[in-house]
């Protein structure tokens, strides 16, 4: 595929690599900032977010005519990895990825092009709401519900576990009669009560309530019914760019643990020196590149032309499974082999620990991912 940038004919692999210098560049690790916006809000930088929006980075994913970049998955992973390697707070996949991913496949509205325009631009951070109080995955499970008073809509019910508590928006999930329907509701709504919730790395999700929240139905997004296949899409592209970005942290974890091995030292060597260690060490690098291959291998599909429904949602519980394992596993690894300073807050491995323990359970961690590859693939087998 080819693609024209200031005059220029590129190819794919060339829009990549520049995104992925740019992405370095922008991205670069910063202790101080980091905990800086830990347990302060909006919990990251909203003038480094309108900075992100300049680089064009929250319309990867939409088409052109909607005022994006239209570029593939691939290069949403490459922004997201960028930004765990730097243990970013800026919620990227939630705001970033999942959130304009789904406006761009709702239907046409004046409100729909209004809230994705301002996402892409950096004026509006919205974020999905769907999971209800107990966690459940499944879009049908959501517990709102909608009351039609004629000229508007009533919604009540709760949604827990939504990434950006300081969100300006939610799309949020509601139930019909005839399936599953998404609403824009701004967070200063009246009726709608957001209480946060913090996290591992000091960022907050919010349970959100909603008594009789009065809605004009042009803030519906989609037809009742549709809205389900179309948050599963993009909770999949959602959840491979989060794999994407466990992998920065992934990556990241294990060099300052690496690093570490060499300087620290007993017995007048290097502790690194020492063969328990270093097949530990070993072990850890096999498994990262593990999690490397199965994000890239649903990269890979879910670019691809064609694929269904089914085999993405595969593609991306597989990749999700392997890459949340193996973080949580360098997480405690990493914490083991400093010894004591790895739980110190002021050494740097701990704000990349930490981020690892957020950023696994959004959109399901390896036991959500597995259960639902197992049902996927018991259902559609080779077909999918």
């Amino acid at each position: 595929m080819m693609a024209v940038v200031n005059g220029e004919t590129m190819t794919d692999s060339d829009t990549l690599r520049l995104l992925q210098d740019a992405a370095t560049s922008f991205a670069s690790f910063d202790a101080k900032r980091v905990r800086s916006w830990r347990k302060n809000d909006p919990c990251f930088d909203r003038k480094l977010w309108t900075e992100m929006a300049e680089q064009g980075w929250f319309g990867i994913l939409a088409d052109e005519e909607a005022g994006g970049m239209g570029l593939g998955l691939d290069a949403a992973a490459v922004v997201a990895r960028a930004l765990g390697r730097a243990a970013a707070p800026e919620p990227f996949v939630a705001a970033g990825v999942v959130a304009p991913q789904l406006l761009a496949k709702c239907y046409s509205s004046p409100v729909r092009d209004a809230a994705l325009q301002n996402i892409i631009a950096g004026k509006t951070v919205a974020t999905v709401a769907w999971q209800n109080p107990s966690g459940s995955p499944q879009a049908e499970d959501t517990d709102i519900a909608v009351q039609d008073q004629g000229s508007s809509a009533l919604l009540s019910g709760e949604a827990r576990f939504v990434p950006v508590a300081a969100a300006d928006a939610f799309i949020i999930a509601s139930k019909y009669e005839e399936g599953i329907g998404l609403w824009w509701l701004p967070a200063n709504a009246p009726g709608l009560t957001v209480q946060a919730e913090e996290q591992a790395d000091g960022s907050r999700t919010a349970w959100l309530r909603l008594s009789n929240v009065a809605l004009d139905w042009d803030q519906r997004l989609t037809k009742p019914g549709s809205g389900a296949s179309l948050l599963e899409e993009a909770r999949d592209i959602g959840t491979v760019a989060n794999s994407a970005e466990l992998m920065g942290l992934i990556e990241r974890s294990l060099e300052i643990t690496l690093d570490y091995l060499k300087v620290r030292k007993q017995f007048g060597q290097a502790i690194g020196s020492f063969q328990v260690l270093q097949h530990r060490a070993v072990d850890l690098w096999m498994q990262k590149e593990v999690a490397n291959h199965a994000t890239a291998a649903a990269i890979s599909a879910i670019d691809s032309s064609g694929i269904s429904a089914a085999a993405r949602a595969i593609s991306a519980s597989s990749a999700k499974a392997r890459v949340s394992e193996v973080a949580l596993k360098m997480a405690n690894e990493t914490v083991q082999l400093h010894g004591a300073i790895g739980f110190t807050d002021e050494y740097d491995l701990g704000l990349y620990v930490n981020r690892i323990l957020s950023t696994v359970p959004y959109l399901g961690n390896a036991g959500d991912h597995r259960k639902r590859y197992g049902v996927l693939k018991q259902k559609w087998g080779a077909a999918a």
